[in-house]
């Protein structure tokens, strides 16, 4: 027996009512976003894969649908934002800013499946390229609580960061590119939970391990036989005698004198890595720091401001999250008590470069589900290939997640009747195809034609056991005299009527709608 084949694990199907669902959502929100000037576009499922580098760090990166093809590396789209930012440059360079764009579609990322969160998902965002910096953060702020309020979902939680605070602690540590990056890559981790912290510690404690103090009797007989090898490269070199003194305490691999210039190499190395070490627990205690403070406002702003003086820190953002808040709250009508200010607040993607923001709500079961996420990303552009850095802003929201906090008065609306048309003989399935095609254009109703072809009784049973309201059957009777036997599935209760009198009577008796 062959064995039967099933879906891959982490993506799901969407049955007819799931489906309607969403079809509705998707038509809310687009028709929502319309009205403030976001134009509806799309990209390929497929895309070039180093589109991507600039918003995947290399562990991301392996999370993420990458393959080769015909000598081209190619990926399914993981997200839209860097895909928007292609569609910009290749048909919209020269438009005047801003532009406003809407999308929904799916996104796929190899990730641990868990509750409402697939390999493949479908996503519904706005991408917003121009525009004064803080207006355009409020804007799509708001039209994130907007959606929510749209589909009536009223209780979440909205939290805001702005990467400048941390990226200026880090810069000033005067951290390499990588160890940077890292850091910055680490923060989503650090601000989830202590449990996050405790392993972004436990990472970075791996990969700058602290120098052991007293190194073993082995490791000081090793570095004594290496001492007399450097005193000999410092002689024939001329080098200072005390750089190779220097070197004595480090057991490195030592080959002949030509190995000279790398062994310098890597004893520079680890002399940054010490200092790295340092400077790398030190942002990671300020990330604490920042993440311990989060709060509401407006009193979280005194405190974080005090925080931010005491390690001498700008803070312009500080300032422009108080203005984006005070918007919120006093034009867009947010419970400021629905705010939480997070500056260790960090995302998956690394392109942000200013306000960071997400959406969180909690379902039936108390689980906290992350609704949506955005921000600004204004070196993306350039990043993908223009040829200058563009300002843009953008959010999506995950529509799986949402469907299920919406409340049930949500779905109430005007559903039609389901009949079914059965043609008794073979000969009367054209009449009766005429009978549904009227039904259906005309009678505002949903009308299936019997294709079981088993007989008047079994089409019966068939739509009462679906909770259909009616039948509709014609014979040779009913196709000599133009007529059509209605018949009400609740009551038993049957009645001719004229073929040109159908819709009306489909309005009379309550089934069109």
């Amino acid at each position: 027996m062959k064995k039967r084949i099933e879906r891959l694990r982490g993506m799901h199907d969407v049955l007819p009512e799931n489906y309607r669902r969403q079809s509705l959502v998707v038509d809310r929100v687009r028709a929502l976003l319309e009205q403030a000037g976001y134009e509806p576009v799309d990209t390929p499922v497929l895309e070039r894969s180093d589109l991507f580098q600039a918003s995947f760090g290399q562990e991301a990166w392996q999370n993420l649908y990458a393959f080769q093809l015909h000598q081209r590396e190619l990926c399914l789209r993981p997200e839209y934002t860097a895909s928007i930012c292609r569609l910009y440059l290749e048909n919209y360079q020269q438009h005047s800013l801003p532009l406003r764009f809407q999308y929904a579609g799916p996104v796929f990322r190899y990730e641990a499946p868990g509750r409402g969160r697939y390999r493949q998902h479908t996503q519904l965002g706005v991408e917003l390229f121009g525009g004064q910096p803080l207006r355009a953060d409020s804007e799509i702020v708001q039209l994130a609580c907007d959606i929510l309020h749209e589909l009536g979902i009223g209780r979440y939680r909205l939290e805001l960061g702005h990467v400048g605070v941390a990226s200026g602690f880090i810069e000033r540590q005067d951290l390499d590119s990588q160890t940077a990056r890292l850091l910055l890559s680490l923060m989503e981790q650090i601000s989830r939970s202590p449990e996050g912290e405790e392993a972004a510690q436990a990472r970075l404690e791996a990969l700058y391990p602290e120098q052991p103090a007293n190194p073993s009797r082995q490791a000081t007989d090793e570095a004594s036989a290496e001492a007399g090898r450097w005193q000999r490269l410092a002689s024939a070199d001329g080098s200072n005698y005390l750089v190779a003194a220097l070197l004595r305490s480090f057991s490195l691999p030592f080959g002949d004198e030509d190995s000279r210039h790398e062994i310098v190499e890597r004893f520079l190395w680890k002399i940054r890595r010490s200092e790295q070490r340092s400077k790398v627990l030190s942002a990671l205690e300020f990330l604490r720091k920042l993440r311990a403070l989060a709060g509401s406002p407006p009193e979280v702003f005194k405190e974080l401001r005090q925080l931010l003086d005491s390690y001498g820190l700008e803070a312009t953002p500080l300032e422009e999250l108080e203005q984006l808040v005070t918007t919120l709250i006093e034009v867009g009508g947010v419970d400021r008590r629905q705010i939480v200010l997070n500056l260790a607040l960090g995302r998956g993607v690394r392109y942000y470069t200013g306000l960071l923001f997400e959406i969180h709500a909690s379902d039936e079961e108390g689980l906290d589900l992350q609704l949506c996420g955005g921000g600004r990303y204004d070196h993306l552009v350039q990043a993908v290939g223009g040829t200058r850095e563009v300002r843009a802003c953008g959010f999506a929201f995950g529509l799986e997640r949402l469907i299920p906090l919406m409340p049930a008065s949500q779905w109430r609306q005007a559903s039609r009747a389901h009949a079914l048309v059965i043609p008794i003989g073979k000969q009367d399935l054209a009449y009766a195809s005429r009978v549904a095609r009227l039904a259906r254009s005309q009678g505002g109703i949903i009308a299936e034609l019997d294709v079981n072809a088993q007989g008047v009784k079994s089409g019966l049973r068939q739509a009462a056991r679906r909770g259909w309201e009616l039948a509709l059957i014609v014979g040779e009777e009913e196709r000599q005299a133009n007529t059509v036997k209605l018949h009400d599935l609740a009551t038993g209760e049957e009645r001719a009527v004229a073929y040109h009198e159908l819709v009306a009577a489909l309005r009379e008796g309550g089934y069109s709608r």
